[in-house]
């Protein structure tokens, strides 16, 4: 047998860790599955949704108008207001669009050539573009949108991007929508996923606990009728109705207990009858043993030599006394005397009387 430490822990706790475990899992597994395909769902939507509608606005620009647009002295052409008056005319009709503008790519730098932003922050043309994204590069080819969405000074938002027409790899229209709702909607999500998980635990607690405080119950009663069994107490039956297979359980409990009873019963009936008999036995024996004492005694009286009246047939016996033969035959034998008379002392007696 190993010698190792074991933690000792009730059934109960262990039964109640298990169950708190397994439906922790199990909520904590499918309450992330469904928020994660949430998420990604509302994602794939919303990058599904900028996308088409960068790729839309791209077709209302041409690219060819705008070569002459280098710097902020430009932004006097009539290219330049006529495209700032379409991209601010585009973002109010949208709502989720915060910003939209139109990017260059003059060799390995990004500058802006058209921002529709209305405040003073608004970046004039021939601006650069610090740390352009890689959806960035990618949108002067192909429309593309980020995959995740970000968060700066002006809030939370998701950029798309588009090849503007004709801009042969140098031009692209970009969207930045505004996510906040977006983002909203996000920590609801994972709040109500927080929320429906302590649910779960909660009502796995309780579960845990109901169970294993009944089936603890339960065992701890079978446990203590074993105790009094080993006790010699044998008479009581566990009273508990579980209505699973625990009443099976109890049920040949209570059957094991009564047969058990009987036997010690039967067992008690045996021992006291073999009592009386070995009394009984022991009685008998004394008065055999009596008898056969007096018969030894009678033996050892009749055995020798008995002295014997020559003249009148007298017996002697151990006290000195002079009896006649009926009385010590009677007093040292079991048998009764009778008299008679033989041949020889009829005829002395009678004569020839005698013998007719």
């Amino acid at each position: 047998m190993s010698d190792r430490p074991c933690l000792r822990l009730r059934y109960g706790t262990k039964l109640f860790l298990t169950h708190l475990l397994a439906v922790f899992l199990v909520s904590g597994s499918v309450g992330t599955f469904f928020y994660v395909n949430a998420m990604d769902s509302l994602m794939r939507s919303l990058r599904s949704r900028l996308q088409n509608s960068a790729a839309l606005l791209s077709h209302a620009i041409d690219a060819r108008t705008l070569e002459g647009i280098r710097g902020p002295d430009d932004t006097a052409q009539d290219a330049y207001r006529a495209t700032l008056e379409t991209l601010r005319r585009m973002r109010r009709s949208n709502p989720d669009i915060a910003f939209l503008y139109v990017m260059r790519r003059d060799d390995d730098r990004t500058v802006f050539v058209v921002d529709s932003d209305e405040t003073e922050r608004q970046a004039p043309p021939g601006q650069v573009y610090e740390d352009a994204p890689p959806t960035m590069q990618q949108g002067f080819h192909s429309p593309a949108v980020d995959d995740q969405l970000y968060r700066d000074e002006w809030g939370v938002f998701l950029s798309g991007y588009a090849p503007l027409r004709h801009g042969e790899g140098r031009y692209l229209i970009g969207i930045d929508m505004n996510a906040s709702e977006v983002a909203a909607k996000l920590k609801e999500l994972r709040l109500t996923g927080l929320v429906s998980l302590l649910a779960s635990m909660l009502l796995a607690l309780l579960f845990a606990h109901l169970l294993s405080r009944g089936l603890l119950a339960r065992i701890v009663a079978l446990s203590a009728r074993c105790r009094e069994i080993a006790m010699g107490r044998f008479g009581a039956r566990v009273e508990m109705r579980a209505c699973d297979e625990f009443d099976d359980l109890i049920e040949a409990f209570n059957t094991m207990s009564e047969r058990i009873r009987e036997a010690h019963e039967q067992e008690e009936r045996a021992l006291a009858e073999l009592r009386v008999a070995r009394d009984g036995l022991q009685g008998l024996v004394e008065e055999r043993t009596r008898e056969l004492e007096r018969a030894a005694e009678r033996v050892q009286v009749l055995r020798g030599l008995l002295p014997v009246c020559s003249s009148c047939k007298k017996i002697r016996d151990d006290q000195g006394y002079w009896r006649q033969v009926e009385q010590f035959v009677a007093a040292h034998l079991d048998a009764r005397v009778t008299h008679g008379i033989c041949p020889d002392c009829a005829v002395k007696l009678y004569g020839d009387a005698a013998k007719d």
